[in-house]
C-alpha cells in the first residue's frame, strides 16, 4: 500500500518529468538531472529553511540545557524549565523533524527516479516503460542519451566520486555552527569528515548518474546555506535570517527563580524618590 502510493505519487511524476527535460533540454540527459536537481531543491528551500533555522537555534540553547539538567535534579522541574527556555527562544525541539520527515521521501524518490530512468539493460528499459505516462511525447522519448560531457551516466565514474566527497564536505562547512561546547566541536568535526568518505564511498557502486545529482545538490545546498547562514570568510551576512532569535533563553541563564531586573522608569522613579528624600534631610540639618 504504502510503496504504491510512493510509486503514484511520487516516483512516476519525478520519472515523467524527467523525460519531459530531457527533452527540453536538447536530449541530454546530464542537463535534465542537473535543472531537475535545482527544481526540486527550489520548491523544498521554504521546508530547508525552517529546518535549518530550528536546527541552528537548537544548537545556540545547549549552553542553556546543559545548565538546566545540571541544576534540576527532579524531572518533572527539568522538563518545565526546558520547555520554559524552548518557548522563551521560539524553539520547537521536533520542528528540526518535520521539515526532514516530509524532504526524506522526496530525495529517495528522486535517487530511484534517475537509476530507473538511465535504464542500463532491455529488463531495466522494460520496468521504465510501466513507470512512463500514455503521452505520445513521454513514450517515443526513450531510451535516453546517456552520456554527458564524455561521462557513461550509467556505470561509476571516479572523477565524480571524487567530487561527490568534494562538495560533501563543502557542505557539511557551511553548516557548522561556531560553539565553546567541546562535545558539540568533537562531532561536527567527526561529521565534517566522516560524511564525505561515506558518500564517496556509496558512489563507488551508483551509476554516475546519481553522482552527478548528489554534487549538485550539494552545490545548491552550499549555496542555500550561505544564504541562510551567511559566510564569515569573504564578509558575506546571511540573507534569511531567522524570525526569533534564542537570545532571550540565552540571557535568563542567571537563575530561573530570580526575580525580574527593574525597568528602566522604576529605576529612575527610585532615584529621583532617594535624592529628594535626601535634600528634605539636609535642608533640616542647615541652622
Amino acid at each position: 500500500m504504502i510503496g504504491d502510493l510512493f510509486t503514484l505519487l511520487l516516483l512516476d511524476p519525478m520519472i515523467n518529468v524527467l523525460v519531459v527535460l530531457n527533452q527540453v533540454l536538447f536530449e541530454s540527459f546530464g542537463l535534465a538531472i542537473v535543472a531537475f536537481t535545482i527544481l526540486v531543491r527550489a520548491l523544498t528551500f521554504p521546508l530547508m529553511l525552517r529546518q535549518m533555522h530550528q536546527t541552528r537555534a537548537m544548537q545556540s540553547l545547549q549552553p542553556r540545557v546543559q545548565e538546566i539538567n545540571k541544576k534540576y535534579s527532579d524531572p518533572k522541574r527539568r522538563q518545565e524549565e526546558l520547555m520554559k527556555a524552548y518557548r522563551e527562544a521560539g524553539v520547537n525541539p521536533l520542528g528540526c523533524l518535520g521539515p526532514m520527515l516530509i524532504q526524506m521521501p522526496i530525495l529517495i524518490a528522486l535517487f530511484y527516479s534517475i537509476r530507473q530512468t538511465l535504464a542500463i539493460s532491455p529488463e531495466a528499459l522494460e520496468a521504465l516503460s510501466g513507470h512512463l505516462y500514455s503521452w505520445s511525447y513521454i513514450q517515443h522519448a526513450v531510451p535516453l542519451e546517456e552520456s554527458f560531457l564524455g561521462l557513461d551516466l550509467r556505470h561509476p565514474n571516479i572523477i565524480l566520486v571524487i567530487l561527490v566527497g568534494l562538495t560533501t564536505w563543502a557542505q557539511t562547512k557551511t553548516t557548522i555552527s561556531v560553539t565553546t561546547d567541546e562535545r558539540q566541536r568533537a562531532q561536527q568535526q567527526m561529521m565534517a569528515y566522516m560524511m564525505p568518505m561515506m558518500f564517496a564511498f556509496f558512489a563507488l557502486s551508483f551509476p554516475s548518474g546519481v553522482s552527478l545529482y548528489w554534487v549538485i545538490n550539494s552545490i545548491v545546498g552550499i549555496a542555500f546555506n550561505i544564504l541562510i547562514y551567511g559566510f564569515p570568510l569573504l564578509k558575506i551576512e546571511p540573507v534569511f535570517k531567522p524570525r526569533q532569535a534564542p537570545s532571550a533563553a540565552l540571557a535568563g541563564s542567571s537563575s530561573p527563580d530570580s526575580p525580574p531586573a527593574p525597568s528602566e522608569p522604576a529605576r529612575e522613579s527610585r532615584t529621583a524618590h532617594g535624592s529628594g528624600r535626601s535634600n528634605r534631610q539636609n535642608r533640616r540639618r542647615r541652622p
